[in-house]
């Protein structure tokens, strides 16, 4: 069929019309979720996610765990030395014990974690986030990294007055003291 003059199309014309707006669709509709699922992982950094799991006693020194979540993970006992955890999320983790002696922590989120016992020895926890976690019951700090740190209201006081409040961090060169804004 031709068009006559009366404004209509050939079949095939509105055929391929309709193929070209359902592909349309088709190719938003895989977009979007595409989207969706990458924004999905991102939440949990991409990758494996340990919350809620049992990981007391396990030996995970030295690996690379960045952007990890370990939310509410019982890792009492762990061995994190030498671990990268960069921008990692330890919220509500139980850490009791724990050994982070070594760690690179940048960034990472220990919101309303259980600390006591840890090893934060020659550590780089510069930017991390403490608030809600108690520091007072930590094992060393020396040569630890706290630059830029967020802590509760008076928790670098109180690191100040710690005997191993002193050193500096072999990794990033920093002074204990100094990161701890310390008189």
């Amino acid at each position: 069929m031709s068009s006559d003059g009366d404004g209509s199309g050939s079949q095939g014309d509105v055929c391929r019309g309709a193929y070209l707006r359902e592909m349309a669709w088709f190719a938003g509709a895989v977009a979007l979720i595409q989207t969706l699922r990458t924004n999905a992982e991102a939440v949990s950094g991409g990758g494996k996610d340990y919350s809620g799991l049992n990981l007391s006693n396990q030996d995970l020194s030295g690996q690379s765990f960045i952007g990890k979540d370990f939310s509410q993970a019982i890792a009492e006992g762990t061995n994190f030395k030498g671990s990268d955890l960069s921008g990692t999320r330890f919220y509500k983790a139980n850490l009791k014990g724990a050994d982070l002696s070594g760690a690179k922590m940048r960034a990472a989120s220990f919101e309303a974690a259980q600390l006591d016992g840890v090893s934060l020895k020659n550590a780089d926890a510069s930017s991390a986030y403490f608030s809600g976690s108690s520091l007072d019951k930590v094992e060393s700090i020396e040569n630890s990294d706290f630059s830029e740190a967020l802590m509760r209201q008076g928790v670098n006081r109180m690191l100040c007055e710690r005997e191993d409040a002193k050193g500096v961090n072999p990794s990033t060169g920093v002074d204990t003291r100094e990161s701890l804004n310390c008189p």
